[in-house]
Order: C-alpha cells, then structure tokens, then sequence
C-alpha cells in the first residue's frame, strides 16, 4: 500500500528535483492546490462510491435473508396441513438449507425444535461458526456480524405455527466470498483512484508549467535589459492576453528609460565638452600670470594657485566624466592592437612621476618579467595605469617604494599594482568602482582625487575586454590586479 500514498507526491517530487523550484512559487503552488483538489475530489468520490456499493450489497443480503425467513414460515403453514407441524418443520428446513445457509428454530427456553445438518457437519462445524452462533444472542431483526472471520447475515424472527409451542426462527447466510469480494473491489477502486490523481497531478503540472513559461521567459528577457538594449522592446509570441498587456507596459517603460538615458547621456557630454574647453582657457591663464606675476603679494599668489590647482582638477574630473560618457554611449573607439605591456609600464611610472619633485618619498618599483604582449589599447591602458599609480602614490606608505610588476598567467597578462598604505576596508571594497565613492576623509577631495578614477579604470579595462580585481587589508596595503587577454 506504501506505493498508493507515495504516487500522488510524484509531480512534486519530480518539480522540485529536477527544476530545483522555489516551494513558495506561483508554478508549486498551483500544482498544490491541484493536487490536493483532485485528491480530495476523487479520494471522497471514490470512498463515497466504496461506502455507497457496500451498503447495497449489506441490503440486499438483509432483505434476502428476511425473505427467506417470511416464505420459510409460509411453506411451514402450507405443509402443516397435510402432515403434522414438526414434521413439516423438518421438511422446509431441509429443503431450504444450503451449504451456505443455516437454519434452526429455538423456543424462548433454550430447547432446539429443528435444524438444517450444515450446523453439525463441514467447514461450519470445524471453524467454531455453529457454536458461537449459538451461544450468541441474536436480538429479532436482520444485521450482518462478523463470526470467526467469518461474514454472516443473520435473521431472528417469531416462529407462530399452530401445533408447535411459541419459538424464534434464526437464519445465518454466509456472505463471506461475496465480502471479501466487495473488499476486492474497494481497494481496486482505491487504487484506481489514486493513479488517477496521479496522472491528474502530473498533467496538471505539466500544464501549469508551460501556461506559466511565458512568465519564465519574460523575467529572463527582463534580466538581459541593459543599459545598451534599452531601445530593444521586449516581444512574446503566443503569450496570454494578459501577459501580452504586460510586455506591452513594459515595452512602454522601456521606450521611455531609454529616452532618459540617452537624454542623460547628451548632456552629461554636452556639458562635460562645453565646460571643459573654457576651464582649460582659464587654467592656463592663471598658470600664465603665476609665471609672469612677479609683482604679486603673496596672498594674490596664494589665491592664484589655488585657483589654478582647482581649475586643474575641474578640468581632469571633466574629461573623466567625458571619457565616461563616451565610453557609456559607445562613442568611446578602442584602437586594439597587440603591444609589448612592459613599455606601456614605464611610459605609465614616467607619467605618474612626472609631477613629482626630485627625490620623491614614495618611489615606484618596476618588477616585469619576460616581455608579454597582449591586445589592448595603448593609450586607454596607459591612462589607466596611470590613475593606479597616481592613487597608490597619493594613499601609499611615504617609507615603502609603490611596486608594480607585470605577469604571464595561462591566457592572461597579470599587471598589479601594490603600496603598503592604510587599505581599504573590506565592506568597502566592492564599492570603490562606483563613482565618486569615497572610503573615508583620508580620501577626501582635498587629496586632490576626482572620484571617477577607478571608475574609468574599470570601464576602460573591460572594454578591452579584461577584468579589474583589488586585494586589500587594513594597514596592510592594497594591490589591484588588471586582467588583460593575450
């Protein structure tokens, strides 16, 4: 019977085994309410139908037996007159005993006037069946009662014949093949119904699985919407009426994100090139008149150059910005070609150095292997290089050299570079690429960093299509790793 109550979980099962679902989905929760539906419809049919044939069957037997006993009286009166009663008796019992049917007559003090021979003879006798039919009370009326294991319909009626003193007639008729028959039939049905339910649930949940795979499909287009396919609407052959009405909203959504998007995008490039030109202009004027100012006091000198170190790091943030941007609207070209990395590092310590005062405090360590060449960007990868160095110059350790060293790893070029400064905290280190994120007030704008550098560095890195990786601990120092495909 274990394999009765296992097959209607077998939707499940497979459900959850093989599509790996969320139990709280939309998909399980159908096929739940299914399953149980349909196990409740057809279980309490089923039983319904079991309860309602085994009354029938128990009636009928009822009723057959009362017959028996009214038509038994009957052939006793008839007979009565032409042979004496209690030879009559004899006759009809004899007559209307079978092997499966036994009859006797008691008087209300226990004495036995008659019964058939198949209460003293055969399985009856050997199984205990007589004995205990009549050692038992057996209340007027008709019932079935369980006797030995056996399944008996027993009849107790008022025997009134003339000649004969007041007694009972008992029938008992053995309906125990037809019982245990009927018991057959009932887990038959039984079984039926539960592979019904079975085969219910799993077509159920086949059904409700490709109804629902519309929704599927949506949500995974919905998760490829980037910033680039945002002009790209959303289309769903042969979905529902109503999810067709959603792809048509969120086609609607996305026609008017990616309207903002590109009206963000112009003015962040617009914006970024108008300002850059003029502040270039006035930071080489002030440059200029620092040059040729030797009448300034010292307090108009001091102005100046702060203006001028202002002006400078407008300009360098703008640029960044329009170099984002260009990069973020596919207007950024890469000129990719194969190049000896180990140049690009000492043209990027070149650059990174060059505004540094002679002897400066945080020297830069070249450490670079046999020479390895890789498809990139000249230019781009130089920038980048140069804001690394430029950051681990500026938050370094002023007593240990910046190191930067270039590597051959399987099919990548490995360049790092490390300083042994403060670090960067570890639940701050996935945010750093983010745009004028900043770690704490050691990192602040008076540093004279823009915000945007690592930004840029990751941007320019995956379009060449690398990889940007940082390893830092608290006074340890921090090490970013550019992954570059040879």
């Amino acid at each position: 019977m274990a394999y009765f109550w296992l097959s209607p979980i077998t939707p499940f099962r497979h459900l959850l085994h093989s599509q790996k679902i969320d139990p709280g989905s939309l998909q399980t929760r159908l096929t739940a309410g299914v399953v149980l539906t349909s196990l409740v419809g057809v279980g309490s049919l089923a039983g319904w139908m079991g309860w309602r044939m085994q009354q029938i069957m128990l009636d009928s037997y009822r009723q057959g037996t009362a017959l028996i006993a009214d038509r038994l009286q009957e052939d006793v009166r008839y007979y009565s007159e032409t042979m004496p009663p209690q030879a009559a008796l004899d006759r009809v019992i004899d007559h209307r005993a079978t092997g499966d049917l036994a009859i006797w007559v008691e008087t209300p003090a226990g004495d036995r006037l008659a019964q058939s021979d198949v209460l003293t003879m055969g399985s009856w006798q050997t199984s205990g069946v007589s004995d205990a039919l009549m050692g038992m009370a057996i209340p007027t009326g008709t019932k079935i009662v369980a006797v030995q294991g056996w399944r008996l319909a027993v009849c107790a009626t008022p025997l009134e014949i003339a000649g004969l003193p007041p007694a009972t007639l008992y029938l008992a008729d053995d309906i125990t093949a037809d019982y245990q028959g009927m018991q057959r039939l009932l887990h038959m049905l039984l079984l039926t119904s539960l592979v019904l339910i079975s085969l219910l649930s799993a077509a159920f949940a086949v059904y409700i699985r490709r109804t629902l795979s519309p929704i599927r499909q949506l949500n995974r287009l919905a998760s490829q919407v980037t910033a680039d396919t945002l002009d790209q609407p959303l289309n769903l052959e042969a979905a529902p009426t109503e999810l067709q009405e959603l792809v048509r909203t969120y086609n609607m959504m996305l026609a008017r994100l990616s309207k903002a998007w590109g009206q963000q995008k112009r003015l962040v490039n617009d914006v970024s090139h108008e300002l850059r030109t003029p502040l270039s202009l006035v930071q080489g004027y002030l440059e200029s008149t620092l040059r040729r100012g030797q009448n300034l006091t010292a307090a108009q000198r001091e102005g100046l150059e702060i203006a001028a170190a202002e002006a400078s790091r407008t300009t360098r943030l703008l640029s960044e910005i329009l170099d984002l941007a260009r990069l973020g609207n596919g207007q950024g070209v890469l000129n990719l070609e194969p190049a000896d990395l180990s140049d690009i590092l000492h043209e990027a310590v070149a650059l990174a150095t060059q505004g540094q005062p002679d002897g400066s405090l945080v020297p830069i360590k070249v450490v670079a292997s046999a020479p390895v060449t890789a498809q990139v960007d000249r230019q781009k990868l130089r920038t980048a290089l140069v804001e690394l160095l430029d950051n681990a110059l500026r938050y370094g350790s002023p007593h240990q050299p910046v190191e930067i060293s270039l590597t051959h790893q399987g099919q990548w070029a490995a360049v790092q570079v490390q300083d042994y400064g403060a670090g960067i905290p570890t639940d701050c280190q996935g945010d750093i690429f983010d745009p004028f994120y900043r770690v704490d007030e050691a990192r602040s704008r008076s540093n004279g960093g823009t915000g945007l550098g690592l930004t840029l560095v990751r941007s320019l890195i995956e379009a060449m299509g690398g990889q940007v990786t940082v390893q830092s601990q608290p006074n340890q120092g921090t090490r970013f790793t550019l992954h570059l495909p040879l």
